[in-house]
């Protein structure tokens, strides 16, 4: 899918793709809310003009949001209330919009990181309503992972998992989950700024959230 086109489902991503440019304006207008609400309204918009043929690109645009947003997080330079008022508005009604058009999704993230960059990456998803999920903070054990990852994805619809160094390794049970559950599910072992990741799973889910 060519998410440069013009395309009713690439428009839902808008607001994910704004987000370096989205924090910079409002950085500079002091607006820490009006701007990021207008987004989301400019989101939820987007969502509402979707046909039902446009079930198939949305699900291929649920499958560049995760990465792109871990992308652009660790490009981040300033860390501020501007950063994180976007992703707990704009980027958060995008994940909810996708949720309420049944699509769940499930990244998972193999990458080596710095602690403080690791940081940034749980702060900003969890903003962003996606559960995050990681043996450095939620234990060593794959049952405790295991259940972790099911409630995320159950709860909030979006969940990823982080495995930032080599204390463990849970990716092979981590993606096998990923393929039992109906969600768009992603994986990433390579640096940030390559921008090609795999799509594991792509399924919508069976049934719209309660």
């Amino acid at each position: 899918m060519d998410m440069r086109g013009p395309s009713r489902a690439a428009e839902c991503l808008d607001c994910v793709v704004a987000l370096p440019a989205a924090v910079e304006r409002m950085r500079s207008d002091c607006d820490d809310a009006k701007f990021a609400l207008t987004m989301a309204d400019g989101t939820r918009a987007a969502f509402e003009a979707l046909e039902s043929s446009d079930q198939d690109g949305l699900l291929f645009v649920a499958a560049a949001a995760q990465d792109l947003l871990y992308r652009y997080v660790m490009q981040l330079s300033i860390l501020d209330r501007y950063t994180r008022a976007y992703c707990s508005v704009a980027i958060s009604c995008f994940f909810k919009q996708l949720s309420q058009h049944r699509v769940r999704t499930f990244y998972i993230l193999d990458n080596t990181l710095r602690e403080d960059r690791f940081q940034l990456v749980l702060e900003l998803f969890d903003l962003s309503g996606i559960s995050t999920v990681t043996p450095r903070r939620d234990g060593l054990t794959w049952p405790a992972i295991d259940a972790k990852l099911r409630a995320g994805i159950n709860d909030h619809g979006h969940v990823a998992y982080v495995e930032p160094d080599a204390s463990v390794n849970h990716l092979e049970a981590v993606a096998r989950l990923a393929c039992e559950i109906p969600c768009v599910a992603t994986y990433r072992n390579l640096a940030p700024d390559d921008p090609q990741h795999e799509i594991v799973n792509l399924k919508a889910a069976d049934v719209l959230p309660a």
